[in-house]
C-alpha cells in the first residue's frame, strides 16, 4: 500500500507545477466542502466531476492589476484543474485503478505542500460518488460571520479562519499568489477596503470580510 501510495504521488508531481497548485487545491477544498456531518453525506467522494458546470466552479483569480491568472499558468478554475489531473490519474490507471476521490486528496496536499505549507498525511481508499453533490452545501460568499460558523458547524470542523485564509492560493488582490501563508488574513485584518480606493477597496471576499468584523474568528 506503501508503494502505491508513493506511485500515485509520483504521477501527481509530474503534472502540479506551483503556478498551477491554487487550482488543485481549490479544487479539492470544493469536493471536501460539501460534507454534511449529520447528514453524513457529502465531502472526499470525488463527486466534483459531475459538478464542473456549476457556476461557483468557474471563478478566475485577478493579480492586484486585475489580470486574469489564467493568462500565467496560475489555475484557479477546477475544471481546469480538473483536467491537470486526468493525465496523472490515467497513468495510475493503467496499473491499478484509483479513485478521483484518492487522486484529488492526493493533490490537494501536495498542493499545500509545494507552495510551503504543512504536510498532510493522508490513507488511501475513498470510494467515487457516482453522482454529484446536493447543490447550495459549499459557503457562500455572501455569508456574515455568523453564517459561515453555522455553515462550518454542519460540517464538523472548527477551523474556520484557517480554511478562510487559505484564500491566499490564488491570489485575491494582494502577495504571492502561490505561497501557503497568513499574509491574505494579515491583510484583512488592516481592513484596505474601508479607507482606500481602486483595487485595495476590493481585497477580500465579502465572507472573509465579514470573519475580521468577528471578535470570535478574529
Amino acid at each position: 500500500m506503501r508503494y502505491r501510495y508513493s506511485s500515485i504521488k509520483e504521477e501527481i508531481r509530474k503534472v502540479l507545477s506551483k503556478g498551477k497548485a491554487p487550482g488543485v487545491f481549490v479544487l479539492a477544498f470544493h469536493d471536501a466542502g460539501t460534507f454534511e456531518i449529520d447528514e453524513n453525506s457529502g465531502g472526499m467522494n470525488g463527486s466534483i466531476v459531475y459538478e464542473l458546470d456549476r457556476p461557483e466552479k468557474h471563478r478566475p483569480s485577478k493579480t492586484s492589476q486585475g489580470k486574469d491568472l489564467l493568462n500565467n499558468e496560475h489555475l484557479h478554475d477546477p475544471p481546469l484543474a480538473n483536467s491537470i489531473l486526468e493525465k496523472a490519474k490515467t497513468e495510475v490507471d493503467a496499473i491499478r485503478p484509483v479513485s478521483w476521490a484518492d487522486i484529488i486528496a492526493l493533490a490537494g496536499a501536495e498542493a499545500v505542500s509545494l507552495c510551503g505549507g504543512p504536510s498532510i498525511p493522508l490513507r488511501l481508499g475513498r470510494i467515487d460518488s457516482m453522482v454529484a453533490d446536493a447543490e447550495g452545501k459549499l459557503p457562500q460568499e455572501s455569508l456574515d460571520a455568523f453564517g459561515l460558523k453555522r455553515c462550518f458547524q454542519r460540517k464538523g470542523t472548527r477551523e474556520l479562519v484557517a480554511l478562510s485564509g487559505a484564500h491566499t492560493l490564488g491570489s485575491k488582490g494582494f502577495g504571492n499568489p502561490t505561497v501557503f501563508d497568513n499574509s491574505y488574513f494579515k491583510i484583512l485584518l488592516e481592513k484596505p477596503w474601508l479607507s482606500s480606493a481602486g483595487m485595495s477597496s476590493m481585497i477580500g471576499l465579502p465572507s472573509d470580510r465579514a470573519l475580521v468584523e468577528d471578535d470570535e474568528c478574529s
